[in-house]
């Protein structure tokens, strides 16, 4: 076993970090709606715009959009806010878009089960999403085929959670 001194620590002190992760959560609606006639062909919804705010997170963590090296979104998840399953839906397709911004596919599901799901884990797509998440907002489009009708609206409730990797803006001053 070693043993440091603490005059030793004071000389060279151990490397500050330099960068910090956090995470953005972020969610938004979306409605299915009923239909008869839209079976195993697509059909797109997309979501109202989500507002950003990310400045104010970002000072709370240290750093700045400017600074931003990654943003990955982590975790996509949708759960059915009313009545109603996931049964109806063949596959999913997600498409993030922000202003100034080109659509991208970030995350999807295929071949999706009928077990009665009313929560879903979409696989996310692993892109660095920072040029997106530095915009003031950004929409889901939701790109679905379904393989049963559906009688009714169906509600979703979507939860986003970005993972931001971010240099500290004090060792850069």
């Amino acid at each position: 076993m070693s043993y440091i001194s603490p005059c030793f620590r004071f000389l060279f002190p151990a490397k500050k970090n330099k960068l910090t992760e956090f995470d953005l959560n972020y969610s938004s609606d979306v409605t299915i709606p009923a239909s008869s006639a839209i079976i195993n062909l697509p059909f797109s919804v997309t979501t109202p715009e989500v507002t950003t705010n990310t400045q104010s997170t970002y000072d709370n963590q240290g750093t700045t959009s400017k600074l931003i090296d990654q943003v990955i979104l982590s975790k996509l998840n949708f759960a059915i806010t009313g009545a109603g399953n996931f049964d109806f839906l063949k596959s999913i397709e997600i498409y993030l878009s922000a202003p100034n911004q080109a659509e991208i596919l970030v995350a999807s599901k295929y071949s999706i089960p009928e077990t009665g799901l009313t929560q879903l884990d979409l696989d996310v797509s692993g892109d660095n999403l920072k040029e997106y998440i530095k915009e003031s907002s950004y929409s889901l489009r939701v790109k679905a085929v379904t393989d049963k009708t559906i009688a009714q609206d169906i509600n979703i409730h979507a939860s986003e959670v970005f993972h931001v990797v971010a240099k500290l803006k004090n060792l850069f001053n």
